[in-house]
């Protein structure tokens, strides 16, 4: 591991000649960014006794840019962050999806600055349960996603899942060289050469792993070997979801922006209609002009146009089949993935992961569980989908990953 303490110092003459000598052909740049303590990560949990437990490694945190496919099939250059635990054995590669992050005109709401890379303090998922895990032995490798860090200029293709996928897997095939580079040793599988991965992500990042995990299986098996993967409250059933948000009558109760992006996001890949399509007057100009938060409206019916309602009910309509493609709960996984989900969560709802669960059983999954959340009237509705999030990155590491 001396290699990385070297590129902790200052010295630019010795990291040139170290990245002159290697033969690089995933990663394009790479930036040492900290040593972080088991100390201080302990001090970012209060001296939790539950957390402490984990808390067994020093780490090291880089980013890394590297080459990857765009949704509308241009090369782009993104970036990402990886986390190293400071151990004399293996480390366990670990893929690590994060939540939504808002992109906005008004920099009030935009959350740019909390992108992994950026190694930012006021990302909990970051801060906090990335941290841990690297510390327990994980090394993270946390993509951006275009649209974030070194193509935070792009658009954010939200929910579209080939794009998820590639970026996550071209992020963690550099993630694999910069560990060889830096030569970090990771476990692999019995007397193979095969790498061990495990995945995990929350909200959107629940969606793109399941994404990630669905493309690695079909796609690349032979170059990682998947032990477990942890996914809390996707929305991986698109078009139930198409269903339940545009077809609702009354106020949502939570704002409709997320779905005003996915909804954007499939326009821009499959169908390029534009906003008048979809929304009514004034919400389609106060979109295109202040963003998807722009609307505090949560009534579909008096949001939305009647000409893509009666799409979204026709099975052969185009925005139909965009949704269906991007439905990622009914597939055969042959390795193992744990759905966590609160059954009281109206922002991504819980069906999505009974959907899945039941679809992917069904279809003769190697093992596929469902664990669900229950926090009744003591918790607000709208911090539901929040601290069911706490709690996933908890029971993760305490109870699934551990065995």
């Amino acid at each position: 591991m001396s290699t990385v303490f070297i590129l902790s110092c200052d010295n630019n003459e010795m990291e040139d000649e170290l990245e002159n000598d290697f033969p690089f052909e995933h990663v394009v740049s790479y930036e040492f960014l900290d040593t972080i303590s088991t100390d201080e990560i302990s001090a970012r949990f209060g001296g939790n006794n539950l957390a402490s437990g984990f808390i067994n490694f020093d780490i090291t945190a880089h980013k890394i840019t590297y080459m990857t496919e765009n949704y509308d099939g241009t090369e782009v250059e993104a970036s990402g962050l990886v986390l190293i635990p400071i151990v004399s054995g293996s480390s366990k590669l670990t893929s690590f999806q994060h939540s939504t992050l808002a992109k906005d005109p008004n920099p009030e709401i935009d959350q740019e600055e909390r992108a992994p890379s950026y190694l930012p303090q006021n990302n909990a998922e970051i801060h906090l349960s990335a941290a841990l895990f690297a510390s327990n032995g994980y090394m993270i490798s946390a993509p951006d996603y275009i649209g974030y860090g070194s193509t935070g200029d792009m658009f954010h293709p939200y929910e579209h899942a080939q794009t998820t996928a590639t970026t996550s897997y071209d992020m963690l095939i550099a993630a694999r060289e910069y560990a060889e580079f830096l030569e970090v040793k990771l476990r692999t599988e019995g007397d193979t050469e095969v790498e061990e991965l495990y995945l995990l992500g929350y909200s959107q990042g629940g969606n793109s792993t399941m994404a990630l995990h669905k493309y690695i299986e079909e796609n690349h098996s032979e170059e990682f070997e998947i032990i477990k993967s942890a996914m809390g409250a996707g929305a991986y059933h698109k078009t139930a979801v198409g269903d339940y948000i545009f077809n609702f009558e009354g106020e949502l109760g939570f704002p409709i922006s997320l779905y005003l992006w996915v909804m954007d996001t499939y326009d821009r890949v499959y169908l390029q209609r534009g906003m008048s399509y979809y929304l009514k007057e004034p919400f389609a100009t106060e979109v295109a002009d202040n963003g998807y938060f722009a609307i505090s409206n949560t009534n579909p019916q008096e949001v939305f146009t009647e000409e893509f309602i009666t799409d979204i009910n026709d099975p052969s309509s185009e925005f139909r089949a965009a949704l269906a493609d991007n439905d990622v709960h009914n597939w055969k996984a042959e390795a193992p993935i744990k759905l966590f989900h609160s059954r009281e969560d109206a922002l991504v709802p819980y069906f999505n992961s009974v959907d899945a669960f039941e679809s992917m059983n069904a279809m003769g999954s190697t093992e596929v569980l469902l664990e669900t959340y229950e926090f009744g009237g003591d918790v607000d509705p709208e911090d539901i989908h929040g601290m069911a999030g706490g709690r996933f990155f908890s029971d993760v590491i305490s109870n699934y990953f551990r065995f």
